[in-house]
């Protein structure tokens, strides 16, 4: 199973404010359904809640809450319960920022939106940008005036 992040960030890391995102670029939400359209997401509660608990259409939807359950959402209290549960050939990591953290030291990929403007936040991605070119190789780069788009591979040890 290939485990991939897909996150949009600022310049400071910033990935959200008071529970859901400080910007809106319409290219970023397109590129993020292309991304995931089919495939199987994980998502921590706080990003359900900011979905308005509806779960994103022709996507498989898992939430990850130690506090909650769904009626309408397979729900699992822990990262390592909900892959254990699944047989999926790729797995999408959408945040927030603690399941981030967890996610990151077991990523296989990363698709990473870098958001040119600086935004106040609250929510941060954890710090990997020093990694880049020892454990994660950029594989693919597009750029907008806003918006760098890349993708990132971890390296073969």
């Amino acid at each position: 199973m290939i485990l991939t992040i897909v996150v949009a960030h600022d310049p400071n890391l910033v990935i959200g404010k008071e529970g859901g995102l400080p910007w809106r670029y319409p290219e970023d939400l397109k590129h993020f359904k292309k991304t995931t359209l089919g495939g199987t997401m994980i998502m921590g509660r706080g990003v359900f809640e900011e979905l308005n608990e509806i779960p994103l259409p022709g996507r498989k939807n898992i939430v990850l809450s130690t506090t909650k359950t769904y009626d309408n959402i397979d729900t699992f209290t822990s990262l390592e319960a909900a892959l254990e549960s699944l047989n999926e050939e790729e797995v999408f990591i959408i945040g927030g920022g603690v399941l981030y953290r967890q996610a990151i030291k077991m990523a296989d990929k990363m698709v990473v939106t870098q958001i040119k403007k600086e935004y106040d936040g609250d929510t941060y991605f954890p710090e990997y940008r020093n990694e880049v070119g020892k454990v994660w190789l950029e594989v693919s780069r597009d750029e907008t005036d806003d918006l760098i788009f890349l993708e990132y591979k971890r390296a073969e040890l």
